[in-house]
């Protein structure tokens, strides 16, 4: 059985090894970096089961990741973990991403980090509906 592949984007060095050790601990195949153009170059090459995005990155947010990921044939519907110590912007970014998404507050314990991402790599999260247009009579 092959590992689920993962799309790991921080800028902070040392989180992103601790983030990759607990993947690895929990059997994926991390492909980790902390600019985001260097993971959205990977993400053409190879789809990805989930991405997990810190929100607040060097030039850019987990948002624009995301948003950019949806643009990639194969990941256009990859769900998202996005994470940050910031957790007043979680909301925020989960009531407005059109897609399957959850949150992570910083710092983790890895058992809490597992369960999120099986919930999303299995079909929950949460998920921005949108109203579907009324027909006018």
């Amino acid at each position: 059985m092959s590992k689920r592949r993962v799309l790991l984007i921080d800028d902070e060095p040392r989180i992103l090894d601790i983030v990759r050790y607990f993947l690895d601990q929990g059997g994926y195949e991390v492909e980790a970096f902390t600019a985001q153009a260097d993971g959205l170059s990977a993400a053409r090459r190879a789809p990805f089961e989930i991405a997990v995005l810190d929100i607040v990155l060097d030039g850019a947010s987990g948002y624009d990741v995301a948003f950019e990921l949806k643009k990639i044939k194969n990941t256009e519907r990859v769900p998202v973990l996005f994470m940050s110590s910031k957790v007043e912007m979680a909301d925020l970014f989960l009531d407005s991403y059109d897609g399957r998404a959850e949150f992570i507050q910083k710092p983790f314990k890895k058992l809490d980090l597992l369960e999120k991402i099986e919930l999303l790599i299995k079909g929950g999260g949460r998920e921005a509906h949108k109203a579907p247009p009324r027909n006018k009579k």
